[in-house]
């Protein structure tokens, strides 16, 4: 039978936040964060977590309500998480850079009693402001405790993309978290011989951004990465460097920018490599794996597993594995009616036990139909797995069209939603495409064009549901029975026509070309508007400096074109580039 157990653990019968407690009475005096250069002891911390929490209360926080915290990277953003844990309330992270239509959107379905922000252009929508100057005068004033939290209640409420158009919200309780704790401490703390120095260059509103937090509360040494230097890979490893830091995590795209970046040269390197948020490449693994002196680790788990859900060493596999499950966590691979299939026939991932969600918050029908009663509570994943012989998982792809982009689940039905809903779009089909998957948009329109839709889905969308390019089609494809035939989608057939470069543009635009993996661009290809973001931003001005462009990540972003960033190659005295 195709199924592996994670090692029973007894959980301790407390929340995340009186893990921290607990930690901080031991160590008071331990240097738990460093966010901006100024270190924060546990002490510190949790002195603040509390009058913070005290203020939350004051703004209408009880014990079950949600909390909306959107806040710049900074240490507030870590004492909000504190502090919202310490009311009783249930933390929502929001991003205080997507659009307000999104934010809107957000805020609509999750109801929150209080908001709380240190963003300017959020003032009007806070219950609770703390500015980046006065914010620890505002909260001077307040002193006193919080009523215990509930171990059994809900801790987190995270929203990811959704098919029908609107992000749907995950609920995450203490006891799952308090079970992702035990599984770090008995299985990733001890590597370290003692406390470690841990790397926080995750999103703040990704899920995974829980790991860097509960490596806190076991007493390591948590860095807050600033925004410029997670950007670049090139300021992150100086970060990691400077800093002499142990532990990193990253989805795998931006690992291997990092190592690009000379991650693992000389002596000065972390020894834990952890990565999630997407699949893992055979040749990142091979890299990884034959690294001397450093412990690789993939993790997967579904948002609605708490953050990861099996592990892998890469150095137990030759090949990338998911690995087994953590403690108190059940794995199976069963067909489309949930019945086991055997050892090494591939079939849907389900998961059970102290990992799983709460559910989807007003969405009975939906928590219903992914989380299944069948003996046990159990979540089907859609991911499409199998298991080997030896009890190791392997990933092989999903059953659906959900996918994996730059750390971000992405839902192509909720970009192709936003789309019919622009006015002028007759049809549209979204997919994804390409070895790093990217979305590509396929359109009818009935009025407007290609240049006034990109605009209005930036109103709407996060960057990371822009699609990297949007096909006007006369007409959709159908098949026999009348329905868009998705599978005949393809780009129009273009006029082959000649596309003149100077050879410092020829330079720059071979750069794109190779990047972005697409066959041609022109003077006036924006990188940005043809797929890139900012990983493979920074990427690309690596790849330019190794050609002896002076590029840096800043120059990408402001120079978006060919003809712009071409001004930069440097030209000899016979006009000839590098």
């Amino acid at each position: 039978m195709s199924s592996v157990n994670g090692v029973t653990r007894r959980l301790p019968d407390v929340t995340w936040c009186g893990l921290f407690e607990q930690r901080a009475r031991r160590s008071p005096d331990r240097v738990c964060l460093v966010a901006d250069e100024v270190p924060w002891t546990f002490h510190e911390l949790d002195l603040w977590g509390d009058r913070l929490a005290r203020s939350l209360q004051d703004a209408g926080a009880s014990p079950g309500t949600v909390v909306a915290c959107a806040m710049t990277r900074s240490v507030r953003a870590m004492l909000g998480v504190l502090a919202v844990a310490k009311a009783g309330a249930v933390h929502l992270p929001v991003d205080p850079a997507l659009p307000a239509a999104r934010i809107d959107a957000i805020l609509a379905d999750a109801r929150p009693a209080v908001v709380l922000t240190d963003v300017a252009r959020l003032r009007h929508r806070a219950d609770v402001v703390l500015s980046t100057e006065a914010w620890k005068a505002e909260l001077a004033g307040y002193a006193g405790h919080r009523p215990p939290g509930d171990v059994a209640g809900p801790a987190y409420l995270i929203y990811t993309s959704g098919s029908t158009g609107l992000p749907k919200g995950v609920l995450v309780g203490h006891r799952s978290l308090v079970n992702l704790y035990g599984e770090l401490a008995s299985a990733f703390f001890p590597a370290g011989r003692g406390p470690q120095r841990v790397a926080h260059g995750l999103p703040l509103v990704f899920d995974a951004s829980w790991n860097p937090l509960l490596w806190m509360a076991g007493g390591h040494e948590l860095h807050l990465l600033p925004d410029p230097v997670r950007a670049d890979p090139g300021s992150y490893v100086d970060f990691v460097r400077e800093h002499r830091l142990s532990v990193v995590e990253a989805v795998p795209a931006q690992m291997s920018a990092l190592l690009e970046a000379g991650l693992l040269d000389g002596r000065s390197r972390p020894r834990t490599l952890l990565m999630g948020g997407e699949a893992v490449g055979r040749d990142l693994w091979a890299q990884l794996r034959g690294a001397a002196g450093v412990t690789a680790v993939n993790l997967y788990g579904p948002t609605e597993c708490t953050v990861f859900t099996t592990a892998c060493r890469l150095d137990d596999r030759a090949t990338p594995s998911i690995g087994r499950p953590i403690g108190n966590t059940t794995a199976q691979v069963v067909d489309e009616h949930l019945r086991p299939v055997p050892v090494g026939e591939p079939g849907e991932l389900v998961i059970g036990g102290s990992c799983l969600a709460l559910g989807y918050p007003g969405r009975p029908e939906l928590t219903a139909d992914r989380f299944v009663t069948t003996g046990e509570r159990r979540y089907r994943t859609g991911d499409r797995c199998r298991l080997t012989a030896d009890g190791h998982l392997e990933w092989l792809g999903r059953l659906d069209d959900q996918v994996k982009i730059r750390g971000h689940r992405v839902e192509p039905g909720e970009v192709e939603q936003a789309l019919l809903a622009s006015p002028g779009v007759r049809q549209a089909v979204v997919r994804a495409e390409g070895s790093e998957p990217r979305l590509v948009a396929y359109v009818v329109l009935d009025t407007g064009s290609v240049t006034t839709l990109r605009e209005r889905l930036r109103a709407v969308l996060p960057s990371y549901l822009l699609p990297s390019a949007v096909i006007p089609l006369d007409a959709m494809p159908l098949g026999p029975t009348g329905k868009i035939d998705r599978a005949a989608l393809k780009p129009p057939v273009a006029v082959r026509r000649t596309i003149v470069l100077t050879s410092t543009q020829e330079l720059v635009a071979a750069a794109f070309r190779v990047q972005l993996e697409i066959p041609a661009v022109d003077a006036d290809s924006d990188f940005f508007d043809l797929g890139g973001h900012s990983l493979s931003a920074a990427a690309l001005a690596a790849r330019l400096r190794a050609r002896g462009v002076p590029c840096s990540l800043r120059d990408v972003l402001l120079r978006r074109t060919v003809a712009r960033l071409a001004e930069l190659v440097p030209v000899t005295e016979k006009g000839r580039t590098p």
